[in-house]
């Protein structure tokens, strides 16, 4: 039994989103298509925390650290650092704060800008990676030295690095491991040896250890959130009886590849399908049998829909719908005569039908989308092919015509094909 507020996986067998939630995810990876809708889905969500955090840092690092750094090794001895950074070479101090600075300044800006789902998962791991890098260098020198006290800001890197970077599980880790490598190069750059740096060493790692923990429950708990989230929307997008997407998904769908074709020029062909006398089937038989059909006629309607922007729905009732992008004519052509043909052949009874079993009819619009088409102007195509199907005796076909193509009115005849 699911856990109350869970979507049921075994909904929709055929969900990316379903799949993953069965097998568990052990890897912390999604299949490519789905990985990639959740990184932009992360992205987005922790967009708010990056902007935070690395502008926070920045702040400290421009009107704090920088300054001090600069007049300590100006000499001034009012210097913050002059003092303070008492075990290491200010030259080689400058050179580190100048780089992390730098590289949080291009991560906040880009945290900032409207570029930033484009940009910043292609600069985010290496500049964060430079930051904890240098940083744990600077802090490891100084915890062995005169400072212990600095160990502080490498634990809450640590955090921020699975909490508040906006990356992923395995390049915070990687993060954190960069980080670690800098603390014991930063410790052997002061004494030379592993020993004075294992207590404070054990003590870092630990927490490291910790954040690591955290983190990757956190990103399990955010990965099971989405693929709910997904199962949910797969489920609100579905027709109950068929499992095909429902009115308001078509819908939506034919707008956003008609975008799609208006700019690239490409053409949509949509075919309305319609199984015949389905009233007296369902009279004659009783309406369970009537699901069944349904169900049975859906799933080789779906089977004709697999390319990524082609989709197929219940339009309503007893009436289907099939989207089928940038296709030539004649392939669209011939997918509804073999659908219409594979119908027939599953042999559903129905003594009210000429052929004695269930058969389809179906209207095929193809149209090229210009500034003066619409969507809605295209289905009245499909739906005015159907009619033209089912006036001339169902089960057939009915196609516009080549003569038809150049027009630009949302309103034409269909005529047999």
């Amino acid at each position: 039994m699911s856990r109350p507020g869970r979507p049921r996986v075994e909904s929709f067998p055929d969900s990316p989103y379903a799949q993953e939630l069965r097998t568990g995810f052990p890897r912390l990876h999604f299949a490519p298509d789905t990985e990639a809708e959740f990184e932009r889905s992360h992205l987005r969500n922790a967009r708010s925390r990056v902007r935070a955090w690395h502008s926070a840092v920045l702040a400290v690092l421009l009107f704090a650290i920088l300054p001090g750094v600069l007049k300590a090794t100006s000499g001034d001895p009012a210097g913050m650092f002059s003092a303070a950074w008492t075990s290491m070479n200010l030259g080689l101090l400058l050179a580190i704060v100048v780089a992390v600075t730098v590289c949080r300044a291009v991560l906040a800006l880009i945290a900032w800008s409207p570029w930033f789902e484009r940009l910043y998962p292609r600069v985010s791991f290496p500049l964060v990676s430079v930051c904890h890098g240098f940083w744990a260098f600077a802090c490891g020198v100084e915890i062995l030295g005169a400072h212990p006290e600095y160990i502080a800001p490498l634990v809450a890197d640590a955090f921020a690095a699975f909490f508040f970077s906006g990356l992923l599980f395995r390049q915070a880790a990687v993060v954190t491991l960069v980080a670690a490598s800098g603390f014991i190069v930063g410790g052997l750059y002061h004494s030379g040896s592993f020993a004075p740096m294992m207590a404070f060493g054990a003590h870092l790692f630990i927490n490291m250890g910790l954040a690591a923990i955290a983190g990757y429950a956190h990103e399990r708990s955010v990965r099971s959130q989405f693929l709910e989230h997904g199962v949910l929307s797969e489920m609100a997008a579905r027709d109950g009886l068929t499992g095909l997407k429902n009115r308001r998904a078509f819908d939506e769908h034919l707008a956003m590849v008609w975008q799609q074709a208006l700019r690239d020029r490409r053409s949509i062909g949509i075919l309305m399908i319609d199984v015949d006398e389905f009233k007296h089937f369902n009279d004659c038989y009783g309406h369970q049998s009537g699901d069944r059909a349904l169900q049975r006629i859906a799933e080789e309607v779906d089977a004709v829909s697999r390319r990524p922007l082609d989709l197929a729905a219940r339009y309503g009732g007893e009436e289907l719908a099939v989207i089928l992008y940038d296709l030539p004519r004649e392939h669209v052509i011939d997918i509804a005569q073999r659908l219409q043909e594979r119908i027939q052949a599953l042999g559903i009874e129905h003594r009210g039908s000429a052929a004695g079993v269930v058969t389809v009819s179906i209207g095929v619009a193809i149209v090229h989308p210009n500034l003066h088409r619409s969507p809605g102007g295209a289905l009245q195509l499909a739906d005015e092919a159907l009619y033209g199907a089912k006036h001339a005796g169902r089960n057939r076909i009915h196609v516009l015509s080549s003569e038809f193509d150049a027009r630009a009115t949302d309103v034409l005849r269909a005529v047999r094909f």
